[in-house]
């Protein structure tokens, strides 16, 4: 009748033996640190976050490595902790990054500053969908497309961090024999709509719209520039039933070359335009028997006739020797555009344009084109208008 008591005891005794016999934890003084199990062995099973002889350590997160040893042929980036860019804490289980990445395994660059206020930190996925179309490629599925991050500025900022205000842009008011960016669109259809984009921004076009609704669709599009609408034939709407209409969109300003304008008569598998069809063309594509004209125009900072402030955005033109350059109105006469893009070759200001801006010509760090466009071509290592900056 002793002998259950007895085996009850010996039981107790050897449990809590085996128990006694796991490490316990260097913090908290549990069996395996209370994250874990005691084996038959009297070695800590721990679980999968934690490790050790006692469980008391934690694993840091995992991300893809920025750099390691290949594993095979492309296989260079698979998970390890703290993605090989920061030093894991095991006490609190937390990465502490390298400088310039982030995330809690370090698998992202750091935006620079923040983007300064002035834009958007983007991954490169994130960055080709704002300017994918329809059924465009996108970056989505390479191994550094949500790891690798930047900048995309508002518009009047730029600088890899957004930091420096953009002054205006003009052309050149001296070189000559440059024309302005002309696209063109195709639209043939009895009825619906198609989409047209720019930029990756877009908005629905009605196939009966016309000319002068066609241009205020076009201004509703974020950061479309201005631009001259015209019809190529007799059509009265940007879709013809008889035959293709060429719609002519010549960019009045912004200059040089522009993106292309892309179109679609279906989105997503929907078709959205009925009885035809809708295409584009630009750079030197053609349509409806018409060409289109990739912009040669210059589109520069103060139109390389001044000097950029890039705290305020202000253009300060260069006016030795006088009379120097002036605000325009984008075609080289007097305007107020703020872009010195107004030469005196006309004799607005008492006289021409007879030499290259500068005390010296071209601050002594580059020569001088002369006549006609008295431009100032730097030496390396020295840049804008008069080459006065290194």
């Amino acid at each position: 009748m002793q002998r259950l008591p007895l085996l009850i005891s010996a039981s107790l005794f050897l449990f809590h033996a085996a128990d006694a016999a796991c490490a316990r934890g260097v913090y908290n003084n549990k069996i395996c640190s209370g994250h874990g199990s005691c084996n038959p062995r009297n070695l800590c099973e721990c679980d999968a976050r934690h490790f050790g002889f006692d469980c008391s350590q934690k694993r840091c997160p995992l991300g893809p490595a920025w750099v390691a040893p290949a594993r095979a042929t492309d296989d260079a980036h698979y998970p390890v902790e703290c993605s090989n860019k920061g030093v894991c804490d095991y006490e609190e289980g937390a990465c502490t990054c390298d400088e310039g990445f982030v995330g809690s395994a370090c698998q992202r660059l750091e935006c620079p500053h923040a983007c300064d206020g002035a834009g958007q930190c983007l991954s490169l996925k994130e960055l080709s969908a704002t300017y994918a179309v329809g059924s465009e490629p996108l970056y989505d599925s390479v191994w550094d497309a949500e790891m690798i991050y930047g900048c995309k500025c508002r518009k009047g900022y730029h600088a890899y961090d957004c930091s420096l205000r953009s002054c205006p842009r003009g052309d050149d008011p001296l070189t000559t024999g440059q024309k302005n960016e002309v696209q063109i669109v195709q639209c043939t259809a009895t009825g619906g709509s198609f989409f047209l984009f720019f930029s990756g921004q877009g908005a629905q076009v009605p196939f009966d719209t016309t000319l002068s609704q066609f241009q205020s669709i076009l201004a509703t599009i974020p950061n479309f520039p201005r631009v001259k609408v015209s019809f190529g034939g007799t059509a009265k709407t940007v879709c013809s039933s008889a035959t293709a209409n060429a719609i002519l969109i010549e960019f009045i300003y912004d200059f040089g070359p522009q993106p292309p304008i892309k179109v679609m008569g279906s989105l997503k598998g929907v078709a959205y335009l009925t009885g035809g069809s809708v295409f584009a063309a630009s750079a030197g594509g053609i349509l409806a028997g018409r060409t289109s004209v990739q912009g040669t125009k210059e589109w520069e900072f103060c139109s390389n006739r001044g000097d950029c402030n890039y705290e305020t955005g202000q253009c300060v033109c260069f006016l030795n020797p006088m009379p120097g350059y002036r605000s325009s109105d984008g075609y080289g006469n007097p305007g107020t555009l703020g872009d010195c893009g107004c030469a005196n070759d006309k004799n607005i200001y008492g006289g021409p344009m007879l030499a290259c801006v500068g005390e010296l010509a071209c601050s002594g760090h580059g020569y001088c084109t002369g006549y006609p466009s008295f431009k100032c071509v730097c030496e390396k290592g020295w840049t804008i208008g008069d080459c006065s900056s290194s």
